[in-house]
């Protein structure tokens, strides 16, 4: 090791300078420049003038060194047209409102996000996964939003080695059949429903004994949930499922399964659908004077556009969520009222844990030194997730990721009271 200057050493006939106490190897060209600057050509010049020189030199060199960080760019999957365009709506405010505070990465430069509508569309959402991948090269994905795109995209994700984050789908298993790389930030039904009967049960002023399950056939976790998690869930409560009903995503008449169940008289009805759907079918009950008491899943999600649709006939229904408005802590307050006064209406699920799930994101890229959209920054990401214990988020509160992939936190009960959906203690 030789001395040169204070500002520079020689290791191995490399140049490194130093700057800001950090040392940055110096090219080829920058040797032959310093090589220059310390050659005879400047010894005929005064001492003064040399040295002002070669300072010069050295502080164009060390600016020059400082690694120019290539702004990290993430893809973002959601539905903003079909079916179920009101959950990317959602999103989107949500998206907004994040990247106008937190766009910012310090050393790593912006946040970029590139964002496609999946159409609610697995198929679509295999294709756009690739074209992010391969074509974007982000180094990692935020969605899809629906339990069935995930369960498409997340294995092309996955056999990228690709870290793919779902904010909200809720089937069992899917983060599970896609590891190491493939997460939620949500909780999955078979974490929540047990707990949510529970309640739904203890708050009734009658026993409810028998029951009949209303389920959308075609959407993954509607499905799922209505044929699987929630029998399990009514059996561990005691309670007998008469029969389960189906429907499919996109009817709007339901009149020939409400009498169907009807005919049954059941204490109880179970509903797993989307907002459409359930709006139209929990309308459809009470038209029929079905006045028992009701309990919908998770798949609700946009509580407002449910209310909407239901009208009157959605006072009383129970359904369970991770975000609550309705939370004194100061951070949520925040939240609502800065999402209400950007896109002029109440923050949903789907809202909240896009922000959320946003804002994880960018705690790993900054807590791991991610730089850039290379291989080694796509498994910073994908460790940073998968030991994520107790991190916090603005709404959630601290976060656990489970070795499944998937989101651990407790669900708040909410009931529709006077038009809008409030805690039910």
């Amino acid at each position: 090791m030789v001395d040169v200057a204070d500002n520079f050493i020689v290791i191995h006939n490399k140049f490194v300078v130093i700057h800001n106490s950090a040392a940055f190897a110096i090219d080829n060209l920058f040797r032959l420049a310093i090589a220059f600057a310390v050659s005879s050509r400047l010894r005929g010049l005064g001492a003064a003038m040399r040295n002002a020189m070669i300072a010069m030199g050295f502080a164009t060199l060390a600016a020059l060194a400082v690694p120019a960080h290539a702004d990290v760019h993430i893809g973002v999957l959601m539905p903003t047209s079909g079916f179920a365009a009101g959950f990317g709506i959602e999103e989107q405010g949500s998206i907004d409102l994040f990247m106008k505070e937190y766009s910012d990465l310090g050393p790593a430069g912006k946040l970029k996000l590139t964002i496609y509508d999946t159409r609610g569309e697995p198929a679509q959402a295999i294709s756009l996964t690739k074209k992010l991948i391969d074509g974007d090269k982000v180094t990692a994905i935020i969605g899809p939003y629906l339990s069935g795109e995930s369960e498409a995209a997340f294995p092309v994700a996955n056999r990228a080695a690709t870290p793919i984050v779902t904010p909200s789908s809720a089937k069992p298993g899917i983060a599970a059949a896609n590891r190491p790389w493939a997460f939620r930030f949500s909780s999955t039904t078979d974490k929540t429903d047990k707990e949510f009967i529970a309640h739904w049960l203890k708050k009734q002023a009658a026993p409810i004994k028998n029951v009949v399950v209303f389920y959308d056939g075609k959407d993954a976790v509607s499905s799922s949930d209505g044929k699987a998690v929630m029998p399990a869930a009514l059996k561990a409560a005691n309670v007998n499922v008469l029969d389960s009903i189906s429907f499919q995503t996109g009817d709007l008449d339901f009149s020939a399964q409400v009498t169907r169940a009807k005919a049954l008289k059941p204490d109880g009805v179970v509903v797993t659908a989307l907002f459409t759907e359930a709006g139209h079918l929990v309308a459809e009950l009470r038209k029929q004077g079905m006045n028992q008491p009701v309990a919908a899943g998770v798949e609700l999600s946009l509580d407002h556009k449910f209310i909407e649709i239901a009208g009157k006939a959605s006072e009383g229904v129970l359904t369970a969520a991770e975000f609550n408005r309705d939370n004194p802590k100061p951070a949520v307050v925040q939240f609502v009222k800065d999402y209400e006064a950007s896109t002029h209406h109440l923050p949903g699920n789907s809202s909240a844990l896009m922000y959320d799930t946003l804002f994880l994101m960018r705690h790993c890229i900054m807590s791991t030194g991610v730089t850039g959209n290379s291989d080694a920054d796509k498994v910073k990401i994908r460790d940073c997730w998968a030991n994520m214990n107790g991190v916090e988020a603005p709404i959630a509160g601290p976060v656990m990721i489970n070795k499944d992939g998937d989101g651990v936190r407790q669900p708040n009960f909410l009931v529709v009271r006077d038009g809008k959906f409030v805690v039910d203690n």
